[in-house]
């Protein structure tokens, strides 16, 4: 009996693995991307269900990411999860944030991101824009979780370093670092921008990028990173 439920499951796995592929490969592309200079890599995190449209053929690349939009594309994309960790009951979003109810879409991700570590304010507001900083503070948080990466002991010079979050500074030398934040031609990381969907769908790129560059070399973290 146990042999056949163990096909049983396996078949139905392989039928909804299918499935998911046959989905993906049927997407259509997005049809208001093709100015946006980041067009490929968002086109890539589309074939690989990582990033959705607000409909089936449109991405808004000039929206602001909200942080409902933020924390739900670092989760998937990283593939941070509950998995190592037990529950006497079942946790809820509403149990850590106060303007998170539970029957939102986003919430589980926020319960993700919560258990995992990552920092983020008990009163954030789902609906607000997020910084480019409060991007690349939670992107980094979330990757170093994926495994433990080497990197380079140099300081990189900032010329709004007086502008970043005091909290954030290490996060973003390691972004820079990792090459998956950049400076812009006068050296300047303009913390408080608020950051459009392209723009976090080119640094959620580079961070699958990372990971994957890096997955045989890199031993996966046992703990939550603070």
């Amino acid at each position: 009996m146990k042999k056949r439920w163990s096909t049983a499951i396996a078949a139905v796995a392989v039928m909804l693995s299918a499935s998911i592929a046959t989905q993906a490969f049927a997407a259509g592309p997005f049809g208001d991307i093709a100015s946006v200079s980041n067009k490929a890599k968002i086109e890539a995190l589309q074939q690989q269900g990582i990033i959705k449209g607000v409909s089936d053929t449109a991405f808004h690349p000039e929206d602001n990411l909200t942080a409902a939009q933020g924390i739900s594309l670092i989760v998937r994309a990283t593939q941070i999860s509950l998995a190592a960790i037990d529950f006497n009951k079942a946790p809820t979003a509403d149990g850590f944030y106060t303007k998170i109810n539970n029957d939102v879409w986003y919430a589980e991700d926020f319960v993700i991101a919560h258990y995992n570590g990552l920092d983020i304010p008990a009163d954030i507001d789902p609906q607000s824009p997020l910084t480019k900083e409060q991007f690349t503070h939670y992107l980094v948080q979330a990757l170093e979780l994926t495994g433990q990466y080497p990197t380079v002991k140099m300081f990189i010079p900032i010329q709004d370093e007086q502008d970043i979050t005091v909290a954030y500074q290490g996060t973003i030398q390691r972004a820079l670092l990792y090459k998956i934040a950049s400076l812009d031609e006068a050296g300047k990381f303009d913390p408080a921008h608020k950051l459009t969907r392209a723009e976090a769908a080119a640094s959620l790129y580079d961070a699958v990028s990372f990971i994957e560059a890096h997955k045989d070399d890199a031993a996966p973290e046992t703990g939550a990173n603070g």
